[in-house]
């Protein structure tokens, strides 16, 4: 069919793997998806299973322009490429990985990148299940096969979804809407307008306008106010109101510690922001949906804002939305979903409660303004300053003798970076780095659940409440036969570990251990080096390398095999033939012992060396990827396959799971 004629075309899976051919033009970036774009795609998919498996699931658009090449036509893909790709690689993880699934239609692979033949190889090398070890490939794309890998199977144990009922969900209930562009388009101009155009209104907007809706007029100021403050999540909250309001709501005392740090009650919340006496007549007493699209609309904004210093050095670790549904969360104490696509459902029954809904959204306003308080002192930060950026864990804090706002410590000394601040900065930091998907993010809500419910709290009870809750995230959900959903473990189990049996078997799983009981180790390890306990001798030796006293979490997401899974020529591999593992031997290459997370791209380039090889590039960092693979990198056998090595796997390992397990 001409593309001056054809109409947007409704794809299911089948249909679009399984006819006509794609290519991912030069123009196009390449592949970029990585762990949490890739989670929150398939995320999306089971939410729908979940919710009406008879009913279809329309994942988007795919914008392409039909190319005819010597007869053949391949649909030039304009936008869509992502999600394309990533479809993909999730089919090619499908038919590789689980047989029994009939993914017969699935015979050839139908994408391809122009001009990037390592990409195109890369893509046919996973369709085809060949090992992309000690092959040139496109990195992004392995480990995007890595991470759909973990996740899928990570999501489905979660939602307790057998793999045959996703796919075949998957295969036929999935669509995505093809849209041709006509044959004498401009395709870079098309594709600058594709990427240059406006924004949709935000589904926060849209839901403020709702809360506006129930409230008194007198009332109507002050929310949106406080819901404007909240909104900017990279600025801290004061910054939201100009120096009366902040007086008001956050305290004028002037010393240096308390102005603008504390925070007044509800009841005087909405009594102080009121509109002054020149701008009454100005203010819009009713608002609806449109309004917000209207650039006019200004009576709703603050005045008169003033910046101390340029608050737009810190990154925040969610979105709005998402920090509305923790809110939501801790006010209803129900098990609300943190996905932010679903944000104006999951407020509905609340809306719609005719008797209650004007003080729920009352309340809710005022919940938001001391949530987004508390978030800003006690949870962390990206902070860029003096050209690096680090972690933080900081209030505000006013001198008045120089009029300015600056930044230290929540907790301890202001200034230091070695006492108690810096363990509470390392435990938030474990926990963001191991959930990037917001919709996981149970560890955040746990933590403003804490500081949102007692007041007065000491740094050594913050701290007490998290290495808590690690123990119970990895106890009762990652070692449990009989997983708890993360809602028991905070609400019910006030995040204590209830679970006695422990099952260790699950640490031996290779790349399918989850990347938090590794980074909770790390922790572990950290604070035991600054405390100076014996895991850190090995051989009779001990190891003093500061990097690891200046180990901070970065974004891990892979699993190394110190010892390779497939050697470089010449060595032999440790591996388990099928017959040892069925007489119940040990596997030590996928055991604990041989395990470490590290990042994508230095296992990429890594991967099949020798432990001595790693340990020699290692050495020469500046800094650490793991904690756990610097002990490792001590031990002076574990190259050499047969007793020796597997006796230096086997007391790490036991080393390690002790150190875990007590």
């Amino acid at each position: 069919m001409s593309s001056k004629t054809e109409k947007p075309l409704e794809l299911n899976i089948i249909r679009l793997f399984s006819s006509d051919n794609y290519i991912i033009p030069i123009y196009q970036r390449n592949y970029a998806w990585k762990n949490p774009e890739i989670t929150q795609l398939i995320q999306d998919i089971v939410d729908y299973i979940k919710k009406d498996k008879t009913k279809p699931y329309y994942i988007g658009s795919l914008i392409a322009y039909e190319r005819k090449t010597e007869g053949k036509v391949v649909f030039e893909t304009i936008d869509g490429q992502q999600r394309l790709t990533t479809l993909t690689i999730i089919l090619s993880l499908i038919k590789n990985e689980y047989p029994e699934i009939d993914s017969s239609w699935f015979k050839e692979l139908n994408l391809k990148f122009d001009s990037r033949k390592i990409s195109t190889n890369t893509l046919q090398n996973i369709f085809f299940g060949i090992s992309l070890d000690n092959v040139e490939c496109n990195i992004a794309i392995k480990q995007g096969y890595e991470d759909a890998k973990k996740s899928l199977r990570k999501i489905l144990d979660d939602f307790k979804l057998s793999f045959s009922d996703f796919c075949k969900y998957f295969f036929e209930q999935v669509y995505i809407l093809r849209v041709l562009v006509p044959e004498d388009t401009d395709l870079n101009h098309y594709f600058e307008i594709m990427n240059s155009r406006g924004e949709q209104l935000e589904k926060h907007e849209i839901l403020k306008a709702k809360c506006l809706e129930v409230l008194d007029k007198e009332d109507r100021y002050g929310f949106n106010l406080i819901w404007e403050a909240c909104a900017n999540m990279e600025k801290y909250i004061q910054y939201g109101f100009n120096t009366i309001q902040r007086d008001y709501i956050f305290g004028s005392d002037n010393s240096n510690t308390d102005k603008w740090n504390k925070l007044i009650s509800q009841e005087a919340v909405f009594k102080q922001l009121k509109p002054n006496d020149t701008s009454k007549e100005n203010i819009k007493t009713e608002v609806c949906i449109i309004d917000l699209l209207n650039p006019s609309l200004t009576q709703y904004n603050a005045v008169n804002i003033t910046e101390e210093e340029n608050p737009d050095r810190f990154n925040t670790i969610v979105n709005f939305s998402n920090f509305l549904l923790h809110i939501l969360r801790i006010q209803t104490k129900e098990n609300i979903a943190l996905d932010d696509k679903r944000l104006i459902e999951l407020f509905e029954p609340f809306l719609k409660d005719e008797a209650n809904k004007k003080e729920f959204v009352k309340t809710f306003g005022y919940n938001i303004l001391k949530g987004k308080f508390l978030f800003d002192k006690y949870i962390i930060k990206r902070e860029f300053a003096r050209g690096t950026d680090h972690w933080s864990l900081k209030r505000m804090k006013w001198n008045e003798q120089y009029k300015t706002i600056s930044y230290v410590n929540s907790f301890g000394n202001e200034e230091s970076n070695e006492d108690i601040n810096r363990e509470i900065l390392m435990l938030l930091s474990m926990f963001h780095v191991s959930n990037p998907t917001l919709v996981y993010k149970h560890w955040l809500n746990a933590a403003l659940k804490f500081v949102f419910e007692n007041d007065n709290f000491t740094a050594s009870e913050y701290k007490e409440y998290l290495e808590n809750l690690a123990k119970a995230f990895l106890h009762d959900r990652f070692l449990s036969d009989e997983s708890k959903d993360y809602f028991e473990i905070i609400y019910k189990n006030n995040g204590l570990s209830k679970n006695t049996l422990i099952n260790i078997s699950k640490l031996n799983q290779g790349t399918a251990v989850e990347n938090f009981v590794f980074n909770y180790l790390d922790y572990l390890l950290w604070l035991d080096y600054r405390n100076e306990k014996q895991n850190f001798t090995v051989e009779g030796k001990t190891i003093n390398d500061n990097r690891i006293k200046e180990f901070e979490y970065t974004f891990r997401s892979s699993v190394e095999h110190y010892y390779p899974q497939h050697p470089i020529e010449g060595n032999i591999s440790i591996a388990l033939t099928e017959n040892e593992q069925n007489e119940g031997k040990i596997d030590w290459l996928n055991s604990f012992g041989n395990l470490c997370l590290i990042s994508n791209s230095k296992n990429s380039r890594l991967s099949n060396y020798m432990p001595s090889a790693k340990k020699e590039h290692y050495n020469n960092s500046p800094t650490l990827d793991s904690v756990k693979q610097r002990i490792m990198m001590e031990y002076s056998a574990w190259d050499i396959c047969g007793d020796n090595n597997i006796n230096e796997i086997e007391d790490h390992d036991i080393k390690m799971k002790k150190l875990i397990i007590e």
